[in-house]
């Protein structure tokens, strides 16, 4: 495989994760926060980008977790770039095992019905949001120059 099929799946990768938690994220603060545009989200897009939002999650903990769990690749339509999980391990390096807790209780949340989430929870997912798209800008930038 070339290194232009290489990246280019990377980036496709990294772009479809970083789309899935920021359509998610906004939905969610659409709602919590009582946004215009509220009112067109409809219980069952909710429900389902709540899911897919505590699915990522769930395996992002997985995936950071050592040793890894069997089933934490094999848990998620959408995959997890490696590279972020290197990255999220690196910057988390000091604090990883409270950021593994935060995401975990945030996954349940998520679950949970009504949405229990509150502004930390909200800015934990915003941070996340932040590093997938910095992820795929990376991966953009060095597609581009090839």
């Amino acid at each position: 495989m070339s290194d232009m099929s290489v990246l280019s799946h990377e980036y496709k990768t990294a772009s479809e994760l970083s789309q899935h938690i920021s359509t998610a994220l906004i939905l969610l603060k659409k709602v919590y926060y009582h946004l215009p545009g509220e009112e067109a989200v409809t219980p069952e897009e909710l429900d389902r980008h709540r899911h897919a939002l505590a699915t990522i999650l769930t395996t992002l903990v997985s995936l950071l977790t050592v040793p890894r769990p069997q089933q934490a690749t094999s848990a998620l339509s959408v995959s997890i770039p490696e590279t972020l999980v290197m990255r999220l391990q690196a910057e988390r390096r000091g604090d990883l095992i409270y950021y593994l807790d935060d995401l975990a209780g945030v996954a349940e949340r998520l679950r949970e019905q009504p949405i229990p989430l509150d502004e930390r929870d909200l800015a934990l997912l915003d941070q996340l949001a932040t590093v997938a798209d910095a992820e795929a800008s990376s991966v953009y930038r060095r597609l581009m120059r090839i």
